[in-house]
């Protein structure tokens, strides 16, 4: 009862339009040309995949085996022997005689045993097809966050290299400056050591944005190079996308996730794994037919006569004790299948939640984008101002640093929410497009 009504209460919130999309113009890669074209053929490339890709054909291996349990079987059997027979007050007596057999057996009734087995091994396969969907649906978002976390590294990097140039200019100058007697062996020294330890952090950077890709395609089994072609054109029209001046729309309906068919299908299971239990001390009918030779010696003679028999008829197998076996399956089977149950339960209001919080995760990571490009207004704006005044002499060079690494900081926070917002994007569409499979 508790079964139907969480599929009663899902089914009827799938009727209804059970979600809205945030984002009109789609997922990460549509941003991303070069990404967009690493995960069409991730499926072809990536080794996870690929690997898990023979699990289904296993199981669909299995399910044959099962259904084939149904059908009728035919043997074919050839025999020759070689015969020495030593009769009683006959001579010594050899020859070579061969015989043939074809044998047919067809289940005729098993109450429901047979079909039970063929449906547990229809329901796991497609388990293991709901599993390489996850699979292909985790991977592909994997690639998305670690292809928006290669950009950023990126860059940071880039951003890292304007300002050394920024700096060596700035360690020129205070060279020059204590030249002219206007500047201190500190102040060259502080600037130098600050220019020695952002080409660390450069090279840090270089590093890991190097690690990361190489991540990158063991994951997605890409083997070109990646360019990042487009990515400043790309996220200038995500930025000025008028969807992140509006509200997040609210979520209206329920959806299941992978889990949930998956547990659906594991009741499944285990009400067939009852019924076989049940048929366990059941009288079972098999159709079975056949055609044999055989040979019946002669007494009085050294000939043998050669026989062909034709049989059909029915055969009955009936298991009368099983010192409690079946009853301690049906007893498992029953316990399973109301865990599950519970399960179904607590997976359809967690799944729901997890929705509700994206949502919400949504809205929030749009905000700070907004905010971020306040930011970098006015640290852009700090910096031009700067700029004019360093090269007028009326502030120092490292007032001149600090405005440039407020505009850095500015610049790898708007870039950082938005890699945020569609990392987010991306998990809020990953559950509600489990709908579709």
């Amino acid at each position: 009862m508790r079964l139907k009504t969480i599929r009663a209460f899902s089914g009827f919130l799938q009727t209804i339009f059970f979600f809205i999309l945030v984002d009109t113009s789609g997922n990460v890669e549509d941003h991303f040309p070069e990404l967009n074209k690493v995960l069409e053929n991730v499926e072809e490339n990536s080794p996870i995949l690929l690997e898990k890709s023979y699990l289904v054909k296993e199981r669909l291996g299995h399910q044959m085996t099962a259904d084939s349990v149904k059908g009728l079987s035919l043997s074919i059997n050839l025999t020759t022997q070689s015969i020495h027979e030593d009769r009683p007050d006959q001579s010594f007596y050899h020859r070579y005689r061969s015989f043939g057999s074809i044998y047919a057996r067809k289940p005729l009734f098993h109450w429901g045993a047979l079909d039970a087995q063929s449906k547990i091994a229809e329901q796991n396969t497609a388990i293991s097809k709901l599993t390489y969907n996850e699979a292909i649906s985790d991977i592909k978002s994997q690639s998305r966050h670690s292809y928006l976390d290669l950009i950023l590294l990126r860059k940071k990097a880039e951003i890292k290299k304007e300002s050394l140039r920024i700096q060596q200019d700035s360690l020129k100058r205070e060279v020059k400056q204590k030249k002219l007697g206007f500047s201190s062996t500190l102040d060259v020294s502080e600037s130098n050591a600050s220019l020695l330890q952002n080409e660390l952090l450069l090279i840090d950077l270089k590093q890991s944005l190097a690690n990361s890709i190489n991540q990158f395609k063991a994951i997605t089994g890409w083997e070109g190079n990646l360019t990042f072609e487009d990515q400043n054109t790309s996220l200038q029209n995500f930025l000025s996308n008028k969807m992140l001046k509006e509200k997040t729309p609210t979520l209206i309906g329920g959806i299941s996730s992978r889990t949930m068919k998956r547990i659906e299908k594991e009741i499944e299971i285990e009400k067939n794994q009852f019924k076989i239990a049940n048929s366990q001390l059941k009288p079972k009918l098999n159709l079975v037919g056949g055609f044999y030779q055989d040979q019946v010696a002669l007494a009085n003679s050294e000939e043998s006569l050669l026989r062909n028999n034709l049989i059909v008829g029915l055969e009955a197998n009936w298991a009368i004790w099983d010192s409690s076996k079946s009853k301690g399956q049906k007893s498992a089977a029953l316990a399973r299948k109301r865990s599950l149950e519970y399960a179904l339960d607590r997976e359809l209001k967690s799944f729901r939640l997890y929705i509700e919080n994206l949502r919400q995760n949504l809205s929030s990571a749009a905000n700070r984008i907004q905010i971020s490009n306040k930011l970098l207004e006015v640290a852009n704006s700090r910096f031009e101002t700067s700029r004019i005044e360093f090269e007028a002499n009326r502030i120092s060079s490292n007032r001149h640093l600090e405005s440039k690494i407020a505009l850095d900081n500015a610049k790898i926070n708007q870039l950082d929410a938005v890699c945020q917002y569609l990392k987010t994007q991306d998990l809020y569409f990953k559950a509600i497009q489990q709908n579709n499979e």
